[in-house]
C-alpha cells in the first residue's frame, strides 16, 4: 500500500514516549466497534492534536475515532485522554485506509482536515483523496453519512475537483453537523494568505 502521509516524526519528549507506550483505554483496534450510542466520527490525520482535543470537548454528543500516523501528535491525544478521560474518544495510530478496510461497521461522519497535499506530479498516487479511497468510504459510511475535507493547497483542490467530477458515489452538500476549532495548519494557511477550501460530501 502506497503511503499517503509524509514523514513528520518530530522529536519525541520523554512525556511523548511515555504516552506512546501506555496501554491506554482509548486505544482501539479496527476489529472492535466502540461501545457508544453516539454517531461515530472518523477523524483522519488530526496532526498535533491541539484543535482536535478541543473539538472532542465541544462536540461531546459524537464519538470520535482519531486516526493519526504521526507519533508526536498521537502521543498528545493519548495524554489528553488520560488527563480528561472523555468518553467520546478513541485513538488509532496508523494508516486510515488499513483501518477502514478492517472495520465491519458503518460510521456516520468522516473528517479529513489538511491532508498531505503531495504537490509534485510524481507523487499524485500518494494523495489520500482518490477514486479508490472514495469507493472505500462509500462502503463504510452510512446512507446519510457525510465527509468533510479541508485543504489550502490549490494543487490538491484542483485534484479533488477532478476526482469528484469523475465519480458518482458522493455529491456535494453545504452543511456539516460537527464544528471545528482552527488548527495549527489552518492558522498557517491563513497567515500565508492561502484560500482554504471546504468540501462536504454525502452519498449521491
Amino acid at each position: 500500500m502506497i503511503k499517503t502521509f509524509s514523514s513528520r516524526a518530530g522529536r519525541l519528549s520523554p512525556t511523548n514516549k511515555n504516552y506512546l507506550n501506555l496501554k491506554s483505554a482509548c486505544l482501539i483496534n479496527p476489529e472492535n466497534k466502540p461501545k457508544t450510542n453516539y454517531p461515530i466520527v472518523l477523524d483522519i490525520g488530526f496532526g498535533d492534536a491541539q484543535s482536535f482535543v478541543q473539538d472532542i470537548i465541544i462536540n461531546n454528543k459524537f464519538c470520535f475515532i482519531g486516526i493519526e500516523p504521526y507519533k508526536k501528535g498521537f502521543a498528545r491525544a493519548v495524554e489528553f485522554y488520560e488527563i480528561e478521560k472523555p468518553e467520546n474518544l478513541f485513538l488509532y495510530n496508523g494508516d486510515a485506509r488499513e483501518f477502514l478496510e478492517a472495520i465491519d461497521y458503518e460510521v456516520s461522519f468522516v473528517r479529513i482536515h489538511f491532508p498531505d497535499p503531495w504537490p509534485k506530479k510524481k507523487h499524485i498516487k500518494r494523495r489520500l483523496i482518490s477514486h479508490n479511497f472514495l469507493h472505500l468510504l462509500g462502503q463504510k459510511i452510512s446512507k446519510t453519512g457525510k465527509i468533510e475535507i479541508i485543504t489550502d493547497s490549490k494543487v490538491y483542490q484542483n485534484h479533488i475537483d477532478d476526482v469528484l467530477h469523475k465519480q458518482k458515489i458522493f455529491k456535494q452538500t453545504d452543511s456539516f453537523e460537527i464544528s471545528y476549532e482552527i488548527s495549527t495548519f489552518h492558522n498557517k494557511a491563513l497567515r500565508k494568505g492561502h484560500q482554504v477550501k471546504r468540501y462536504i460530501l454525502t452519498k449521491a
